[in-house]
C-alpha cells in the first residue's frame, strides 16, 4: 500500500522550546517544564522533575494537550513524548502542534518514534548532533487517512502495553537480583563482608579492541557497540545486524571476544556491563574481561556494576569520559568464594530465564513493538 508522504509541516506547527529567563522566580510552580530526560519512557507526559509557576510558563511558550515532542539535540536525540497536559519544552525539544483535521496526534507520536536514527543522520554537527527547527520540519510522514492513522495508534497503544510490561518485569527482576547480591556478598563498594579485594586486571584476563574501524559489514559475526550492550544481561547481536566476515575481522586486526566474557563500556556512558552470548567483535568503547577460575562471570558482572562512581572518579575526560585500558584493569573486585558465586549464578540465570531478558536474537532485540511499528509505516499492516 502506498500512502502519500507530507513534510511534518504541512501536518502540524512546529514549535522549538525555550528555558525562561527569571529562572529563581519562574520555577516550582504547577506547569511541566519538559526536558529530554522526560522523554522516551512513557508515552504521556502528564508530570515533569521540574515545574514552572503560570507567569513563568507565560514568559516563553505552551504547548497544548496531544503535542508531540521531539528532543532533537545531543545524546538524548529522538526520545519522544506527546503532551497529556498544556506544558512547556525546554529549547533541546521541538514539538509538534498537530493540526487534528490532517493527523492524529497518537499517528504522529508513534511515527516519530522510529526517526533517531534518521535525526542523527540529517545532524548538521559531528560532536554532538543537533537538527534544527527548519530541518525537522522538513521530515516526512507517510500520510494515511485519519481512519487508518488511528487504527495504527490503536494496534501499536496494545503493543506499547505489552513492551512498558516487559520493562516493568526487567526493572523489577533486576531490583531483586541487587538485592540478592547484597544479601549474599554485601556492598563490593564498602565491603561489610570483608572480602579480599584486587584490581580485576590481577586476576583477569582482558581484551581491549583495535582503533580501527570496518569500513564494510558483510559477515555473521556480529559488530557490538555500546548501544547494543544489554546491561546485567546477555548481548549477543548487534542492534543494526552489523557483523564481519573474517577478510573485514583480519583487515581491521580485531580480536574476537569469546563467548562468556564480560563486556564493559569504557568510553562515555561508563559501568554498562554485559555479558558475551556467543562470539563476537567489539568498537574501541567497549572492554572486555574473559573467563577466570577466580570469577563465575556473572557475578563478575554484577560486582563491577556496583563500581561505577570509581570509574567516573578515575576517568580522563575531553568531552565525554574515557577510561584506558590501565584504568579499566585498576577496577577493584571483592573475591568470594566459588561456591557462593555458584549460587549467585543460579539464582541469576533462574531469573533471566523467567523475564526473557536474554538477548537470544536479533528478532528479540527487534521485539513486537518495533516489528509492528515497521510493518504500520510502510503500509503492510
Amino acid at each position: 500500500m502506498s500512502w502519500p508522504l507530507v513534510k511534518l509541516a504541512d501536518i502540524a506547527n512546529v514549535v522549538t522550546g525555550a528555558t525562561p529567563k527569571k529562572r529563581s522566580e519562574y520555577y516550582d510552580g504547577d506547569v511541566p517544564f519538559v526536558t529530554p530526560g522526560d522523554l522516551g519512557k512513557i508515552s504521556g507526559i502528564t508530570s515533569t522533575s521540574r515545574t514552572l509557576t503560570q507567569e513563568g510558563a507565560d514568559s516563553v511558550r505552551s504547548i497544548p494537550v496531544g503535542s508531540v515532542m521531539v528532543c532533537c539535540i545531543g545524546a538524548t536525540i529522538g526520545k519522544v513524548g506527546i503532551a497529556e497536559k498544556t506544558v512547556v519544552t525546554n529549547q533541546q525539544i521541538n514539538s509538534l502542534v498537530v493540526d487534528e483535521r490532517k493527523a492524529f496526534p497518537k499517528y504522529v507520536y508513534y511515527y516519530c518514534t522510529t526517526l533517531k536514527e534518521k535525526l542523527k543522520a540529517a545532524s548538521s554537527s559531528t560532536t554532538i548532533p543537533i537538527v534544527n527547527k527548519s530541518n525537522f520540519s522538513q521530515f516526512e510522514i507517510p500520510l494515511p487517512p485519519i481512519d487508518e492513522q488511528k487504527w495504527i495508534a490503536a494496534i501499536l497503544d496494545k503493543a506499547d502495553v505489552i513492551r512498558q510490561k516487559r520493562k516493568q518485569a526487567i526493572a523489577l527482576a533486576d531490583e531483586f537480583l541487587r538485592s540478592v547480591f547484597l544479601d549474599m556478598f554485601g556492598d563490593p563498594v564498602t565491603n561489610p563482608k570483608g572480602w579480599e579485594v584486587k584490581p580485576v586486571g590481577e586476576l583477569v584476563k582482558c581484551i581491549v579492541p583495535g582503533r580501527d574501524k570496518p569500513k564494510s559489514f558483510t559477515g555473521e559475526m556480529p559488530w557490538i557497540t555500546t548501544n547494543d550492550l544489554q546491561h546485567l544481561g546477555t548481548t549477543t547481536n548487534s542492534d543494526k545486524g552489523l557483523g564481519l566476515s573474517d577478510e573485514e575481522i583480519s583487515a581491521v586486526k580485531a580480536r574476537i571476544i569469546p563467548k562468556g566474557s564480560v563486556l564493559m563500556t569504557c568510553v562515555g556512558d561508563l559501568g554498562i556491563i554485559s555479558l558475551a552470548g556467543n562470539d563476537l567483535v567489539m568498537n574501541q568503547q567497549l572492554h572486555a574481561f574473559l573467563n577466570s577460575e577466580y570469577f563465575e562471570q556473572e557475578f563478575l558482572m554484577f560486582t563491577l556494576s556496583f563500581q561505577k562512581q570509581y570509574m567516573l572518579k578515575m576517568a580522563s575526560s575531553t568531552t565525554v569520559p574515557y577510561m584506558n585500558k590501565t584504568v579499566c584493569n585498576s577496577v577493584p573486585v571483592i573475591v568470594p568464594t566459588l561456591k557462593l558465586q555458584q549460587q549467585f549464578k543460579k539464582i541469576y540465570l533462574n531469573t533471566v530465564c523467567i523475564t526473557g531478558k536474554y538477548q537470544n536474537s536479533k528478532c528479540d532485540k527487534l521485539n513486537l513493538f518495533n516489528y509492528l511499528s515497521q510493518k504500520a509505516f510502510s503500509g503492510q499492516l
